[in-house]
């Protein structure tokens, strides 16, 4: 975590995927129930229908494209990463919550609905 008051830092830390999930459940209820599914290892998160953001560990992950990257870029945000078979790198259409997501509720939703545009964009499944 870069720059974040102890207090915060920790916290962060501290959540773990039920609590995130149900982080994002309250923040999102001013726009309309979510709902989860267990994959791989983590939450895909919905919200009508649509794939938005997911949840693996201790962190949230959102959804990208092209048209988005540009803005997840300027907040500093990071690819979700696997391995493949042969052991390289594999970069997925998600990005990691920028920090406020996971203490400012607006925040949260800002970065939902880019999550939810992209996730109306695109094609891939989780």
């Amino acid at each position: 975590m870069r720059n974040l008051p102890k207090t915060i830092s920790s916290y962060l830390r501290s959540m773990n995927e039920e609590q995130l999930i149900s982080w994002v459940r309250k923040c999102m209820q001013p726009i309309g129930p979510i709902s989860t599914r267990p994959v791989m290892q983590g939450h895909a998160i919905y919200l009508d229908g649509v794939l938005f953001a997911y949840v693996a560990g201790e962190q949230l992950w959102f959804r990208t494209d092209d048209e988005s990257d540009l803005v997840f870029d300027a907040a500093g945000s990071e690819w979700l990463q696997s391995t493949k078979k042969d052991g390289t790198a594999s970069y997925e259409p998600y990005r990691s919550a920028p920090e406020a997501a996971y203490t400012d509720e607006k925040d949260l939703r800002k970065w939902a609905k880019q999550g939810m545009a992209a996730g109306k964009r695109g094609k891939t499944k989780l």
